[in-house]
């Protein structure tokens, strides 16, 4: 007949000196990240990059008037994105570069640069976008290679 083992029971759990140490180690750890989620809440906020936008109603198009931007924004790496009301990629992420009027039949889009001079995105360009390929309900959103910018429903 085999032998049958029985196994043995601790009824003392741990030593107080492990549970000292782990006590001691959970205090430490909580500590730690009470402090990092209190300096994260306290850390004062950046610079906002944003864009300043109107949009209105011109004939067949919307017109987005740029009334505010940060300097530096080159039409090269500043997208156009357009949603439908099911939040469908209407218009992919568009450089403003690729919005002129020779593309306009591929993208109901065209940047204008009211600056020519200079090179990056000033106040008073303008982006004339199609009303009857973007009609109201539509979401323009404009951003750059890191944020959106400017957000805004036709």
């Amino acid at each position: 007949m085999p032998r049958i083992r029985r196994l043995r029971r601790d009824v003392h759990g741990v030593s107080p000196v492990i549970a000292t140490i782990l006590l001691v180690a959970i205090t430490v750890v909580l500590a730690a990240v009470l402090y990092v989620m209190i300096t994260n809440l306290t850390a004062p906020v950046g610079q906002v990059d944003a864009m300043g936008i109107n949009v209105l109603t011109t004939g067949e198009n919307w017109t987005v008037q740029i009334v505010t931007v940060n300097p530096g924004k080159l039409p090269a790496v500043t997208y156009l994105i357009i949603r439908d009301p099911a939040s469908g990629i209407a218009l992919p992420p568009t450089p403003w570069s690729n919005l002129t009027s020779g593309n306009w039949n591929t993208y109901f889009a065209m940047y204008g640069d009211g600056s020519p001079a200079k090179p990056d995105i000033q106040p008073g360009d303008i982006l004339l976008v199609s009303r009857l390929a973007y009609p109201a309900g539509y979401t323009m959103a404009i951003s750059d290679d890191s944020k959106v910018l400017a957000t805004r429903v036709f």
